[in-house]
């Protein structure tokens, strides 16, 4: 990221740096995590010499993907995940297509998760073709995904977003975190959702 992490003190403000998530990263760094980013003509890789080469990290945040991933990229994030990478999967809403390629994010995740060559639906999870805006509190209560040190999380804000469905069996591991307000606790109408493959996640 531009200024370079080593810039970023206890006090530094958390839109030093701009762009999607730039405050997380920010909030990363101070909890002495490194961050890095990638270009937008960068090439998703695994097991090669690249020297942002997926097996680099234990984290990958893809934030609202604009641009189909190419089939070499499917396989180096699915294999990722398998051999205990991290990945961290965030839609837009359907019809959200910025660049008028014809695919939105909610569009290239499913390509991902049905048309990768390895697996048929690895994370047991798809993306909805919906757009919604609302603050939910229907929160899973004890989840590790919204218990621990730094907290508890009560309430997730959607501004435009879409929602997942899960399939158990597909990936039996898969589930559900927050649903939309009044939704029951079950496989349709996530907002939040996590699954393991391999040994990641």
């Amino acid at each position: 990221p531009t200024p370079a992490q080593s810039t970023v003190t206890s006090s530094t403000a958390e839109d030093y740096w701009t762009g999607a998530l730039s405050s997380w990263g920010i909030a990363l760094v101070k909890l002495g995590h490194s961050v890095e980013t990638l270009t937008g003509s960068a090439t998703l890789t695994y097991g090669t010499a690249n020297a942002q080469d997926l097996k680099n990290y234990d984290v990958f945040v893809v934030d609202e993907p604009n641009t189909l991933f190419t089939s070499a990229e499917k396989t180096a994030l699915i294999n990722f995940v398998q051999n205990g990478g991290g990945l961290f999967m965030i839609s837009d809403h359907t019809g959200s297509d910025r660049n008028n390629d014809g695919y939105d994010s909610p569009m290239i995740w499913n390509d991902l998760f049905t048309n990768n060559g390895i697996v048929t639906n690895p994370f047991g999870m798809s993306v909805d073709l919906t757009n919604i805006s609302q603050t939910s509190t229907n929160v899973a209560v004890g989840d590790y995904l919204t218990s621990g040190t730094a907290g508890t999380v009560t309430a997730m804000k959607w501004s435009n977003g879409a929602t997942t469905t899960l399939n158990t069996i597909a990936n039996s591991t898969v589930t559900g975190v927050v649903w939309t307000t009044g939704t029951s606790h079950g496989t349709t109408g996530l907002m939040v959702s996590r699954a393991k493959y391999g040994t990641g996640r």
